[in-house]
């Protein structure tokens, strides 16, 4: 157990001096603030956002609160890993009593809790804080899920940092293209809010289903919205169905990592 008390030490300190890590470990708390008093002030600003508008723009900012968290601490997670390539500090790690793989476990283990807390706060507080706010139809949208919803969605969802963050840091050789990966990537955070539009509706929805974070965010858009459309599974299957496809990319990104890692 002390040897992984020394391994949290080193990873706060890695933290800490950077500030671009800082930003990313707190981007969870900057996401509440947007989606509790920054998001609800659009909904009123204007007239016209109003009827068909108005739902497709507030479907979108609640995909935003869903996905963006988890995709900022993938990016602090692939920082993290292509730094220690750049820095040849896996070669240290690697004759250690932890080992590599026991090291990536490790910190795949604390970026998971780290992206859970984060996808619970930031659910949590935007019902607490602006859940009247988020209504269609009269039907506010937060008050269609619990504490359950948030803590299941954030365990699926979450598997998709590690995914993504896995993946980068694999494909990445240095810093430079670590960014540029990070970069490159950003899009695939927002792909699920294509389910807005009518041409993703019903059957046609699961050709999003090769972007893993589609399932998770999906499937609590479905639990969100009071009636549900044709073609749709229940919200318990969709994070089924995530959960499966999240550990099968991940056990392939955590082999493909070991592999390339220059130790």
């Amino acid at each position: 157990m002390g040897k992984y008390a020394a391994l949290l030490k080193y990873e706060a300190r890695t933290i800490w001096r950077d500030p671009i890590n800082l930003y990313m470990c707190a981007f969870p708390v900057i996401m509440l603030g947007l989606a509790a008093f920054v998001f609800p002030l659009l909904f009123t600003s204007t007239d016209v956002l109003q009827g068909a508008m108005l739902r497709a723009v507030m479907l979108l900012l609640v995909v935003v609160i869903l996905a963006f968290g988890s995709f900022f601490l993938a990016a602090m997670a692939a920082f993290l890993l292509v730094e220690q390539k750049d820095e040849h500090t896996l070669h240290t790690i690697a004759v250690t009593p932890v080992g590599v793989s026991g090291y990536l476990k490790f910190k795949l283990s604390y970026i998971y809790l780290m992206s859970v807390l984060g996808n619970i706060l930031v659910l949590a507080g935007t019902k607490l804080l602006a859940g009247d706010k988020y209504s269609i139809f009269g039907v506010s949208l937060f008050d269609q899920i619990h504490l359950g919803h948030m803590v299941s969605f954030a365990a699926v969802n979450s598997l998709f940092t590690l995914v993504l963050g896995l993946w980068q840091g694999a494909l990445a050789r240095n810093k430079v293209e670590g960014f540029a990966l990070i970069k490159g990537t950003g899009m695939l955070a927002l792909l699920p809010a294509l389910t807005v539009l009518e041409v993703f509706q019903g059957k046609p929805q699961y050709v999003l289903g090769v972007f893993p974070n589609f399932w998770a965010i999906k499937g609590m858009l479905v639990q969100f919205m009071p009636v549900r459309a044709e073609g749709d599974l229940s919200y318990a299957l969709y994070l089924l169905v995530g959960t499966a496809y999240n550990l099968m990319l991940l056990a392939g990104a955590y082999k493909v990592f070991l592999r390339k890692a220059q130790y």
